[in-house]
């Protein structure tokens, strides 16, 4: 896992992880609010060489309306 501090503000933001063992990050997951809570998670994942997918779930850092 690698994690960045992309902001300046002395937090991580931005963690990188490589889940299948190839040596490439696959799973991304940001903090876009600055809350500590990550709110956007990017898969990257082929079934077959070449065929990359991305996958964002989240609330893409908007406020979640009560």
């Amino acid at each position: 896992m690698l994690a960045a501090d992309a902001n300046g503000d002395g937090k991580t933001d931005v963690w990188m992880t490589d889940t299948t063992g190839d040596g490439k990050a696959d799973l991304y997951q940001f903090d876009t609010t600055g809350d500590g809570q990550i709110d956007v998670t990017m898969v990257e994942q082929a079934d077959e060489a070449g065929e990359d997918r991305v996958v964002v779930e989240g609330d893409g850092g908007h406020p979640v309306e009560a």
